[in-house]
């Protein structure tokens, strides 16, 4: 039987060794961010810049539920005579 500090090295290893792992994994992935457009138009503004918005959850997956951190959306609208077309974007962080 191997003497009981080589066994402790070995596991203080392994452990170290998958808690970077982890860490590095986690790291990577927490900070995969993206800026996404999305583009609509409505009779209203405030709902040309909802139905904008609500592109941006559903390409990326966010619809109905929100699952990923998306920021407050930045929008530039134009009246269009009776209609209004709005272009959203909005940076969505993966969770």
């Amino acid at each position: 039987m191997p003497p009981r500090t080589i066994t402790s090295k070995v596991a203080y290893r392994s452990l170290l060794a998958a808690t970077m792992t982890l860490l590095s994994g986690l790291g990577a992935h927490g900070a995969t961010c993206v800026t996404k457009p999305g583009s609509a138009t409505g009779i209203t503004r405030g709902f040309a810049e909802y139905e904008s918005f609500l592109i941006i959850r559903q390409v990326t997956g966010n619809w109905p539920f929100r699952q990923d951190r998306i920021s407050e959306p930045v929008y530039k609208c134009k009246n269009d005579g009776g209609l209004w077309t709005c272009s959203a974007s909005a940076r969505v962080c993966k969770s």
